[in-house]
């Protein structure tokens, strides 16, 4: 495969969602893929490269319904400066969406057929929400299995995805201690990196009409600790261990990269923040969805002959408390190494947006520590996990 670069990451600040109370969210009147056409527009604008030399547009969304569906990612391309020459399309990956989304865009780019790729995703779970709702409207299908398909699956289970954090807590035996403790870290590291502007210069600040300049993420608490979270009543089960506390909250937002190949590197005189290396996906049991990431690590691991010790940096998607606790400890990852600006438990997870979030977070935090290799990872909707993994140039 030809040699693929990372050579530009933004993203807008993650707002804070609800379906029921619109006005706290930030972009209540910003539909996403008008928030995906302003990054395009600004991506442009920063590199300088011309919108008709842009040969590919991939985008993830894992909602891609109603506004949201983009008519194959042409949406955002026709509400922004990019040439109509590019090819697009829209990746339903669930939360892995957007790193599917790089990872077409890097196969695109390694086997020649295109020069400079962008690859984004967004999520609006303010306007589009998740869960019950969009069942009853018919707007989501209900999987079906066939009954002689010879498998069990518990799909009331797998198709709550706080239920399958449940699972995968009781299964592995972590407590909802360390859980507590855990979204605790996330917010002090996620308060702690925005307070020294980390995330200032992979924010694009949306002017939202009415309000200043909307860029800082609005689900950090600093203020967040153990005694305060065991207060929390479980929410998706009386008797579990997962609450609102050490869960994701729901937000908006969209993040996109642009990708290069060497030529046009050389040709551009961009600048490169990471060389894209691989990237896996693996399939688990749909009930013990958080537990996805290990298996891809590994695949993704042995794929490249490299072992857990040689990564210096991960990005774990918190979806919940568990995901990147699980992990971290199936794959004795030094807990030094991950998340090290926090996650998705202080940051929002708009579930598109998160893998270029995981992906364009890990490279910028490599450069600043001077490591050499990272691996972005997110666990998937459904029994799957996806990682990625890239070389600080």
């Amino acid at each position: 495969m030809k040699p693929v670069y990372l050579t530009y990451y933004q993203r807008t600040a993650f707002s804070r969602a609800h379906p029921k109370k619109a006005g706290v969210d930030a972009f209540e009147n910003w539909p996403a893929d008008r928030l995906m056409a302003q990054l395009i527009n600004h991506s442009l604008a920063e590199t300088g490269i011309s919108p008709e030399r842009i040969d590919d547009l991939s985008l993830g969304c894992a909602l891609a319904v109603k506004e949201q569906w983009s008519f194959g990612g042409r949406y955002p391309l026709m509400q922004s400066r990019l040439g109509d020459q590019a090819a697009t399309r829209m990746i339903d990956q669930q939360c892995g969406s957007s790193l599917a989304a790089l990872r077409f865009g890097m196969m695109s780019i390694g086997c020649g057929a295109t020069e400079i790729a962008l690859a984004g995703g967004f999520e609006h779970m303010t306007r589009i929400p998740m869960g019950p709702a969009l069942f009853k409207e018919g707007v989501l299908g209900v999987p079906a299995l066939p009954d002689d398909n010879g498998k069990t699956y518990d799909m009331a289970v797998a198709l709550n995805m706080g239920l399958t954090a449940e699972q995968l807590a009781a299964a592995a035996g972590i407590s909802r201690e360390q859980m507590d403790a855990f979204a605790c870290r996330s917010h002090q590291r996620a308060y702690a990196a925005q307070q020294a502007g980390f995330f200032n210069d992979e924010i694009v600040p949306m002017n939202v009409a009415g309000l200043e300049p909307f860029a800082l993420d609005a689900c950090i608490r600093p203020d967040t600790r153990p005694e305060a979270l065991a207060t929390l009543s479980p929410a998706f089960s009386d008797s579990g261990n997962i609450t609102a506390g050490n869960s994701s909250p729901l937000s908006s937002g969209a993040s996109l990269a642009m990708m290069m190949s060497e030529a046009a590197v050389n040709d551009s005189g961009a600048i490169p923040l990471a060389r894209v290396l691989a990237c896996v996906d693996r399939g688990t049991k749909p009930e013990m969805m958080g537990q996805g990431v290990v298996p891809a690590v590994k695949r993704l691991l042995a794929q490249t002959h490299l072992t857990v010790d040689d990564i210096d940096l991960w990005e774990i998607n918190e979806a919940f408390s568990v995901v990147p606790l699980y992990a971290r400890e199936a794959l004795g990852i030094d807990d030094k190494k991950l998340n090290m600006h926090g996650g998705a438990l202080a940051l929002g997870h708009p579930l598109g947006a998160t893998g270029v979030r995981l992906a364009g977070t890990l490279a910028r935090s490599l450069q600043l520590t001077r490591g050499r290799y990272g691996i972005a990872a997110a666990c998937i909707g459904g029994g799957q996990g996806i990682a990625l993994l890239i070389e600080r140039v």
